[in-house]
């Protein structure tokens, strides 16, 4: 087996493994917040035609949290079962050292920093804030009822009055309808004994459908009037524009965090910076945790890497914390922690690859011998 189908082997396995992890968490994740997001369409909050939509943006923001756990675990198993097949023990049989094999293993976690980079800058934000913006204006059009139980409402900067005595559990049906509309004609005021109304999806208007009425048109104070019976009479309201007000740091643009003084902003700046560089150090410190002895267990170690991934990302929204309130100066951030990461993965490595090792020191007599 030359160098560069060694390479690709190893990188094949090291990628078909992370992406196995990744897909499972992913759809984990996915459907806790699809399960959420049904109950809301299943009470009338949310249209269903927008769940697939705002799931798929979903997963954009659910990789920069995922990549680097996944990547850890990937890797880990990879190599463990390499080890445990005595595939690494043949590799080295046969003269490839340590460092060849570990290094496709560090060429992906590069490949994947570099993804987790584009996520947490640019493709993350700007998903969470589209999701968010979905929501909103939707929630905003189901929510917009120009007729509620009871109530006299007034619509389009006073333009429109509505009421209905009573309506149906969904907000549709209603009965004893009126309502008062100004037109380019004058005022027109219907009343009817019972009507409709609807969310059209792709306009965001209501549509309002009333049945058996009158209508009265003509202008206030004259003394004539138009005087019409109907069966069925329909009309369109429009709801308010729809102003998008984000409020949320974690849906900011990375050049608005870059500008912003604020210390939160500061510290969500300083995470999205941890999130690319977590993802190589992870890899860097799955090497050599993936070294699994022949009497040791396949998954014993990744429980290990599994507690190190926990303590390293509590460390790192504790920093971000401490950030945020100003007990760790800025100029510091998260970077002490990167550096403890740093330096336990390349102590592991050294260990694996014997640099630690003390040399036997020559005597006198063997250095004069030589």
């Amino acid at each position: 087996m030359n160098g560069a189908t060694l390479d690709r082997y190893l990188l094949r396995e090291a990628a078909t493994s992370w992406l196995a992890v990744t897909v499972v968490l992913l759809l984990i994740m996915l459907s806790t917040r699809f399960a959420s997001l049904l109950g809301e369409a299943a009470a009338g909050d949310l249209p269903r035609d927008l769940l697939v939509e705002i799931v798929a943006l979903s997963s954009l923001q659910y990789l920069v949290i995922l990549v680097p756990v996944s990547l850890l675990l990937g890797t880990m198993l990879s190599l463990g079962r390499l080890y445990k097949d005595n595939e690494i023990a043949a590799m080295t049989g046969c003269g490839v050292s340590l460092f060849r094999l570990y290094r496709p293993f560090l060429a992906l976690g590069l490949l994947l920093s570099l993804f987790t980079a584009l996520l947490a800058f640019e493709i993350g934000p700007w998903a969470g804030r589209t999701a968010d913006y979905i929501v909103k204006d939707a929630r905003r059009l189901i929510q917009y009822l120009p007729f509620e139980s009871g109530r006299f409402t007034t619509v389009a900067d006073g333009r429109g009055v509505f009421y209905t005595a009573e309506t149906d559990k969904a907000k549709e049906k209603l009965t004893s309808v009126f309502a008062q509309i100004e037109t380019d004609k004058g005022m027109s005021i219907v009343v009817a004994n019972e009507g409709r109304q609807r969310l059209n999806v792709e306009t965001g208007d209501r549509e309002i459908s009333l049945y058996g009425g009158w209508r009265y048109e003509g202008q206030p104070g004259a003394q004539t009037y138009d005087i019409l019976r109907f069966d069925e009479f329909t009309t369109r309201v429009t709801p308010p524009q729809f102003i998008y007000n984000g409020g949320k740091r974690k849906l900011m643009s990375t050049g608005e965090l870059w500008r912003s003084t604020d210390l939160q902003d500061r510290a969500e700046l300083q995470w999205r910076i941890a999130a690319p560089l977590s993802v190589f150090l992870l890899s860097l410190l799955a090497v050599p945790l993936s070294h699994v002895g022949p009497r040791q267990g396949r998954y014993g170690k990744v429980v290990l890497g599994m507690l190190i991934y926990l303590f390293y990302s509590n460390l790192l929204g504790i920093g971000q914390s401490w950030i945020g309130k100003g007990k760790i100066p800025e100029a510091v951030g998260l970077w002490w922690i990167h550096g403890l990461v740093l330096i336990a993965a390349v102590y592991l490595i050294g260990a694996r690859m014997n640099w630690w090792q003390r040399r036997p020191r020559l005597s006198a007599a063997a250095l004069a011998a030589a």
